[in-house]
């Protein structure tokens, strides 16, 4: 029994309108760890982290958390307002689905670490967004981003204390492009494909014949 050309049609659009894009993940391991001095930014994978307490980390040892990655990046302190800012090299905008972050030091002899993340997005059209994630006492936490954090020009993480002050953050495994939970936007020849089958769809088959 062959499928009718209307239910084809349907099958097509809806294949069309929901393929999501390949989404990347930043893991920052192909990054040259500086030694852990402060860098001005790291790129990878087309994007570019930047902010004024910027370290690269590559041998956690007994002071700083593991990721179980060979480099993560860290935001040592920088004082209020300051956090580590993404954005794409080539200056278009990106979708951000998911991040994991940590406190940074695993000892309190490295000081005091964030408690939980602030995440701040800035979108093409000047809209802006905002989120708090709360961090696990030990090791890495991994957050999903609502959908909403779409067609943004750049996202800022801020590791803070409980009571507001900024601390220290440990930061991996970026989750930017489209994500899982976008649909691609069909080509112009695309829409006019996927309605030319929904037409067909409308036409009766003609009578099979025996």
């Amino acid at each position: 029994m062959r499928p009718m050309a209307g239910t084809l049609g349907v099958m097509l659009a809806v294949t069309m309108w929901t393929a999501p894009a390949a989404a990347i993940d930043l893991t920052f391991d192909d990054v040259v760890s500086a030694g852990n001095p402060a860098v001005g930014a790291v790129e990878s994978d087309g994007y570019r982290i930047s902010g004024p307490a910027l370290h690269t980390i590559d041998i956690p040892g007994s002071l700083y958390v593991d990721s179980g990655s060979p480099v993560y990046l860290a935001q040592v302190d920088g004082g209020a307002g300051a956090g580590l800012t993404l954005t794409r090299i080539d200056g278009a905008a990106f979708d951000l689905y998911e991040f994991a972050a940590a406190r940074l030091f695993a000892s309190t002899t490295g000081g005091a670490s964030a408690e939980r993340v602030v995440l701040l997005g800035l979108g093409a059209g000047g809209t802006t967004l905002g989120a708090t994630y709360d961090l696990a006492a030990a090791g890495f936490s991994h957050f999903l981003v609502p959908p909403a954090w779409s067609h943004l020009e750049a996202a800022v993480f801020q590791g803070l204390l409980a009571g507001g002050a900024a601390a220290p953050l440990a930061l991996d495994d970026i989750g930017v492009g489209a994500g899982p939970s976008s649909s691609a936007v069909p080509e112009p020849a695309t829409i006019v494909l996927a309605l030319t089958a929904l037409a067909i769809g409308a036409v009766p088959l003609g009578r099979r014949r025996f």
